[in-house]
């Protein structure tokens, strides 16, 4: 019996990652290219409780701002930041004073010749990333893509560190870039709100077997000691 509560602890802490999980997806709802995490089923039966990333696609919407760019495709923008080259999906760029083009935390956005700086005033990026000022192509967008996706960890504002060796950093070969438009979250609030309210009943069921199991021990224990 003692080993029967262990198993349901064990099945209501599942239930628990299950429902923190994803009360985290829904919070990013609305947070640009954000991918939504699910529990790797097959690690939580050998005890490993793990989210992993859910990298399809979310839904590209216009929002007529020059700067800002969503891929279609596997690739990811590369992004300087102050702790380490970092990637995202998230192209709600801008300028920085000095004309340099740089995330909305002011991270500079890398081109395949370094820094992009835009001096001048029309500027189109083409759908292979080409970005041109004026008429004039001054770089192109740092696309890349990965041998392995697992190796990619969140690590906040649509950011991921890759975890993974260098040499499975290859170029996107298959991308597409949008300008004007941005991409949204993969997220479905209504497929998450049901499994939000299965993890929940789940997590109850198991918490009251448990006291059950509690409640039947305790009386023959007290039952044990009358004899």
């Amino acid at each position: 019996m003692i080993s029967g509560i262990y198993t349901l602890i064990d099945g209501a802490l599942v239930h628990q990652l299950r429902f923190e999980t994803i009360s985290n997806n829904l919070a990013n709802l609305n947070t640009n290219a954000f991918r939504k995490d699910i529990i790797s089923f097959s690690q939580t039966l050998s005890m490993n409780y793990v989210s992993v990333t859910d990298f399809s696609p979310g839904p590209v919407r216009h929002t007529g701002n020059d700067l800002d760019v969503a891929l279609e495709g596997q690739g990811f923008f590369k992004v300087q930041t102050p702790k380490g080259i970092r990637y995202t999906r998230d192209g709600a760029f801008t300028l920085n004073a000095q004309g340099v083009l740089v995330t909305r935390t002011g991270d500079v956005v890398l081109g395949e010749n370094g820094p992009i700086t835009i001096a001048g005033g029309k500027m189109t990026i083409t759908n292979d990333g080409q970005v041109v000022v004026d008429g004039t192509p001054v770089d192109k967008l740092m696309l890349v893509e990965f041998k392995r996706p697992q190796f990619l960890r969140k690590e906040g504002r649509s950011y991921y560190f890759h975890q993974g060796e260098e040499n499975e950093v290859l170029a996107a070969a298959e991308t597409s870039v949008k300008q004007s438009y941005l991409e949204g979250s993969n997220v479905n609030p209504t497929t998450e709100m049901i499994k939000m309210l299965e993890a929940f009943r789940s997590f109850e069921s198991a918490q009251k077997a448990i006291q059950t199991i509690d409640e039947i021990t305790s009386k023959m224990i007290n039952d044990q000691g009358m004899v």
